[in-house]
This record gives structure tokens, C-alpha cells and sequence, in this order.
């Protein structure tokens, strides 16, 4: 399920000023034995910088499987090893503890992001507007009133992230406007984008800005 090697991402709940902030870290998986991850001094994202935490401090864990799911759990630090790299113990809880989400490529999650969309050549005015939907491969934006977008062609688009670590993303996408339509008579008229050229890098934030809404629904489901 996940190899030698493997990018495993950690979450830590951390009160800030009153509030809880999410902090992501990296690590990479350099052994694994009976119900143990044996991994690297985890990178704080934010910071760049190796972070040190005590036995008994709680994650919740992920990372992408060679089947291109993506799978959390809840884990701990139950130890650590001095050598040439210095590494920590994590626990496995095992499989049947795990969370699967969809292939990653195509996790679709209900989300209001805000949305700037241009022409390309002028062929309607821009807007803002926000998104119904969002996808590793595209969205579903609400059309406002009085707005004009044709039924085909190409546009580009400006989204606004809101991470769970507090940052904002700002991701741009040209896309192709598969259909514009209303699903119901009384209702907004919405277009389906599909994203056709987007840089890996900004991809990547999509991906896990699905990864982080998907995994919030999964987490209250289970309240």
C-alpha cells in the first residue's frame, strides 16, 4: 500500500491565539516493521525547518498509496532512533483503521470558493463569482445574473484557497467550458469548467485543498 520511501504528510491541532490552527508537516517513510512507521524528522511546510515533538504527540496522518488513494489515520509518536538519520516511531493502527479517499484525481467536493474569471480574447466581460464544486480535474462555478458566458470555448480562471492551515491560495487555471446549463428551471444558471492547463505545483493545492474539505466531512461524520 505504501512504499519505502513515500512522502507521509502529518497534521497537528495547535492552539494560536485562542483559535485552533491546523500545522502540516512532511516526512519520509525509511522502514516500517510489526504496527510501526519508522520515518524521518518531520518538515514543517510553513517554515521549511525540521521540527522535534515528545513520545505521545498525536497526529492525524496521510498519504498517497500506489493505487493513487489517498489514506488517513490517527497516529502517535511512540519512540524514536539515534544513527546516521535520526528518525522517529510512528504508530500503525492498522489497516482497518484506515480512511480511504477516492483516487485523488478525481475526489469532487461542495465548496464556495471565490472565483475571478477572464476571456481570453475578449469574449465576454470578466466576473466573480464562486464555485459550487471542485475537483482535482475541474469545477462548477454559478453564473451571475445579468452575466453573459458562451456555452463553449476557453477562459481563464483565478481561484482563492482557504486552507486549513490559514493560508489563502491563489491558484490560476485555463480551462474549457464544457457546458453551461441550469438544473432546474428556477434555478442559477451554473458552468462546468474543466481545467486544461494548470501548473503541477498549483494542481497539487487543488488536490489537497479536496483532500482537506473531503477529510473535514469525514470528520464530522464520525461525531
Amino acid at each position: 500500500m505504501i512504499t519505502i520511501g513515500s512522502t507521509i504528510f502529518l497534521e497537528l491541532q495547535e492552539m494560536k491565539e485562542f483559535e485552533k490552527k491546523t500545522v502540516r508537516f512532511r516526512c519520509r517513510l525509511v522502514d516500517r516493521a510489526d504496527s510501526i512507521y519508522v520515518v524521518d524528522y518531520p518538515i514543517n511546510e510553513e517554515t521549511s525547518k525540521p521540527s522535534f515533538f515528545f513520545d505521545g504527540t498525536e497526529f492525524r496522518a496521510w498519504f498517497v498509496a500506489s493505487d493513487d488513494a489517498v489514506y488517513a489515520f490517527d497516529t502517535e509518536i511512540i519512540g524514536r532512533r539515534k544513527g546516521n538519520i535520526p528518525v522517529l516511531l510512528l504508530k500503525d493502527p492498522g489497516k482497518d483503521k484506515y480512511i480511504r479517499i477516492q483516487r485523488r484525481n478525481y475526489v469532487r467536493v461542495e465548496t464556495t470558493a471565490d472565483v475571478a474569471v477572464h476571456p481570453i480574447n475578449k469574449e465576454f466581460p470578466p466576473f466573480t463569482t464562486v464555485t459550487i464544486d471542485i475537483s482535482g480535474g475541474g469545477c462548477a462555478i454559478l453564473i451571475p445574473a445579468d452575466t453573459y458566458l458562451p456555452e463553449s470555448g476557453e477562459l481563464n480562471l483565478w481561484l482563492v484557497l482557504h486552507m486549513q492551515s490559514g493560508d489563502i491560495v491563489y491558484v490560476k487555471a485555463y480551462c474549457k467550458i464544457v457546458r453551461v446549463f441550469k438544473p432546474r428551471p428556477d434555478a442559477r444558471l451554473r458552468a462546468s469548467l474543466q481545467f486544461l492547463d494548470v501548473d503541477e505545483r498549483d494542481q497539487q493545492k487543488i488536490i489537497r485543498y479536496c483532500f482537506e474539505r473531503q477529510l473535514a466531512v469525514r470528520r464530522k461524520s464520525e461525531l
